[in-house]
């Protein structure tokens, strides 16, 4: 089983992370491997993950990818969960969230 937790908390990081998550999605459906991919939102980055941005989140999500907001992040910049695109869920704690899953035999990778 190949877990892999992906950390953005950069808005200029933004391609680089999609590009990443989508090779190992599709190395991982090449090879048959199984597997959960999750992407952990923080930082200046939760800004992107609003309705009107021009990421799209939803892309990740048909993809089965877990896409995790950090509450705190978002209190800090004074934006509501109900800006943010549907198919985000948000955790209290961006960096609890990314321990926890590191603890759990996650693979961690930051672009």
């Amino acid at each position: 089983m190949l877990n892999t937790i992906f950390h953005i908390d950069e808005n200029s990081k933004w391609e680089m992370v999609n590009s990443n998550i989508y090779h190992l999605f599709e190395w991982m459906k090449f090879n048959h491997e199984n597997g959960i991919i999750e992407l952990v939102i923080n930082g200046d980055a939760v800004e992107m993950a609003k309705k009107d941005s021009s990421v799209i989140l939803k892309k990740l999500t048909e993809l089965d990818v877990q896409v995790m907001i950090c509450e705190n992040s978002l209190n800090q910049r004074n934006i509501f969960l109900n800006e943010i695109q549907d198919q985000v869920k948000s955790v209290s704690s961006g960096v609890v969230e990314l321990s926890l899953q590191q603890r759990a035999g996650f693979s961690y990778i930051k672009p």
